[in-house]
């Protein structure tokens, strides 16, 4: 037989008799309790569905010669409306010879600005110090560095700085996405099944809350 409850413990670790207890913090606590066990159930659905999508796949992958450069992965439905796909991201980091590179960079689109101006050199300066920002975590963005580095300057001290580029990238594996589309025909785009919380309000109240 359970045993009866007779007390609720409060912050601060006092239990309290229930005769004590609001009828409104009862409930607080009664549907705070259910929806964070949704959240934990919802957590473990999502990590069961990507052990199992992984397993799918790494079994669809054994059967292929390669997986692709980097190990990124995709495949199809027979009939071309589902595509799914693991993709690796890469991250850039580069030792303190960055400094260097982006000294000479700046230096050399500085110099022609002060020569001959116009937009197409100030669009220049704009990418150049765009590329060089780090994100939140540190890291610089391999699209833009890659970008500078397929640029064909003739100038000494541009083609030294991608050289000092080339030579302290140091890339680092990031994180992997596990993605799933769907289209409604083979002359449609694919658009992707989105499991994230924030995408999933009910209409009625999408962008709100009720509280």
């Amino acid at each position: 037989m359970a045993k009866k409850i007779t007390t609720m413990r409060d912050s601060n670790g006092n239990d309290i008799p229930l005769k004590y207890v609001a009828k409104y913090d009862k409930l607080r606590d009664k549907i705070t309790r259910r929806i964070e066990a949704r959240f934990r159930k919802g957590r473990a659905a999502l990590e069961q569905l990507m052990r199992d999508s992984i397993a799918d796949l790494d079994e669809l992958a054994a059967c292929k010669e390669s997986l692709g450069e980097k190990g990124n992965f995709s495949a199809r439905s027979f009939d071309g409306l589902i595509q799914v796909s693991i993709r690796q991201q890469y991250n850039i980091l580069l030792d303190e010879r960055v400094v260097r590179a982006r000294e000479l960079m700046l230096g050399y689109v500085e110099g022609v600005l002060s020569k001959i101006g116009g937009n197409d050199a100030q669009a220049l300066k704009l990418i150049v110090a765009e590329a060089f920002k780090a994100n939140a975590q540190g890291f610089l963005s391999t699209g833009k560095i890659m970008s500078l580095l397929r640029m064909e300057i003739d100038n000494a001290d541009w083609r030294e700085a991608k050289a000092i580029l080339q030579d302290s990238i140091k890339p680092q594996k990031g994180k992997r996405y596990l993605r799933c589309e769907t289209r409604r025909s083979t002359e449609a785009d694919f658009h992707p099944i989105v499991l994230d919380i924030a995408d999933c309000w009910p209409e009625e109240t999408k962008g709100g809350n009720n509280v």
